[in-house]
């Protein structure tokens, strides 16, 4: 798999270290590749402003509206390929309102949008629930590969 990590200047580089973000969504990438079987190629992940993801869901999507998480599937034969384009602003906030750190939240929206391109949905509180069962064993192997190192 192909990984991209674009962060825009806004980005709070000293909260989480480039290298080290682009390694836990690898790891995170392969746990999901597999436990899906779905193969990942190229996926780019973009971390953006608020105002700026608010641009792109109203210009893309039609939603005049701020959002953490905006993924596009940009698969054109068997691999998976995609671009997640993630609000760090919004991700911030959730970290604050879910008590939580910046890094987990923006992990866990980072699945959440490699659960998009694997083939969930999260259009009914059904499909959400779904969705968010994932995202918890996803981050919870995650967690437990990292106190194996």
């Amino acid at each position: 798999m192909k990984l991209d990590l674009i962060y825009t200047d806004s980005f709070p580089k000293h909260i989480i270290k480039k290298g080290i973000l682009r390694k836990k969504i690898r790891l995170l990438s392969k746990a999901i590749s597999s436990g899906e079987s779905v193969e990942f190629g190229e996926i780019e992940v973009v971390c953006l402003d608020a105002p700026e993801i608010r641009s792109f869901n109203k210009l893309h999507l039609g939603h005049d509206y701020e959002t953490d998480i905006i993924t596009f599937d940009l698969t054109e034969d068997k691999l998976i390929d995609g671009q997640l384009l993630i609000s760090w602003e919004n991700v911030m906030q959730n970290s604050r309102r879910f008590k939580t750190d910046f890094e987990n939240e923006l992990l866990r929206v980072t699945v959440h949008g490699l659960l998009h391109l694997a083939g969930y949905d999260d259009r009914n509180e059904k499909q959400k629930k779904v969705m968010r069962k994932k995202e918890n064993e996803y981050l919870k192997h995650h967690d437990n590969a990292g106190k194996s190192n």
